[in-house]
């Protein structure tokens, strides 16, 4: 395969780093190579992970580009992370400049969630409608709105940010700074940190997941509490933004009671002409954000 239709892409996340090489054409896309590892805590041991894999890649047949996508406030022009609340140590960082130094290709950065729109444009359910809301459920909760069929930017690249709406004016601390912020309440890490509040116990949220579907009643608990708060958010995004569809991914939204409760509370709870808005679970599995980046 000649590499001027190869892009090396990155998906950047709080917990794992997924990476792989894309090939776009117009009838559709092919992924190669595809890894997953855990994400490092520091900036200097992601940056240095990316410039190995890439230097792994080159032997392997080279690619045209790298293209990343980061959970966070990104400018996409300088190239620079802001900031990212579930990566505490990528502050004001040139992602660009600094793996350009160490190798010289083509980097480009971009938020992770607005990668996940591109590709939901072009491949995905997105291209049924114009007006479309985006989230990414995991770790954390992220964004993307597009308007008219276009990404919807904002001022400064950060419009999108639902994970860091204010639900409860004295709630949780969030990584971000604030307190109450969305992701709180309605993240994996939020199901994981409600049932050790709840019971004193650690446990993953796939296994309360797991264990909700068994029958187990703290589980179920926890499950049907997180719906709740994830229907809040909802009704906050359709009441303010009144998209034709919300499309979700991530981790949690592959738990089908959070999101089957959730849609059902947020319809109920939404202004009237809010309630035609489709809540609908993204098909393009774990990869779309690598592809977005691709694109």
């Amino acid at each position: 395969m000649k590499n001027d239709k190869r892009v090396l892409a990155f998906d950047i996340g709080g917990t794992k780093i997924a990476s792989g090489i894309i090939k776009l054409s117009e009838k559709g896309y092919e992924i190669f190579d595809y890894q997953k590892i855990p994400t490092p805590k520091n900036k200097k041991a992601i940056i240095n992970l990316i410039v190995e894999m890439a230097l792994n890649q080159k032997k392997n047949g080279g690619f045209k580009k790298i293209r990343i996508g980061i959970a966070g406030q990104i400018d996409n022009k300088k190239g620079t992370v802001i900031f990212s609340p579930n990566i505490k140590d990528l502050k004001n960082v040139n992602f660009k400049k600094d793996i350009q130094v160490k190798i010289s290709e083509d980097v480009e950065i971009e938020n992770d969630v607005k990668c996940f729109a591109l590709a939901e444009r072009k491949f995905g359910k997105a291209r049924k409608y114009d007006n479309v809301v985006f989230l990414t459920i995991g770790t954390g909760i992220g964004g993307a709105i597009q308007v008219a069929g276009n990404l919807y930017r904002g001022a400064n690249n950060i419009a999108g940010e639902f994970g860091h709406m204010t639900i409860f004016s004295e709630g949780k601390k969030c990584e971000c700074g604030k307190v109450g912020c969305w992701e709180q309440y309605a993240s994996g890490r939020a199901i994981e940190n409600l049932y050790d509040e709840l019971f004193g116990k650690q446990k993953k949220a796939k296994d309360i997941a797991l264990d909700s579907k068994k029958g187990l009643k703290k589980d179920m608990k926890v499950i049907k509490q997180t719906a709740e708060y994830f229907a809040v958010g909802l009704v906050n995004i359709i009441n303010t933004v009144n998209p034709e569809a919300i499309i979700i991914s991530g981790s949690v939204s592959k738990q089908k009671e959070i999101i089957d409760l959730a849609k059902k509370r947020a319809l109920q709870k939404t202004l009237i002409p809010g309630r035609n808005t489709k809540i609908i679970i993204s098909d393009l599995g774990d990869e779309a954000i690598l592809i977005g980046a691709g694109l």
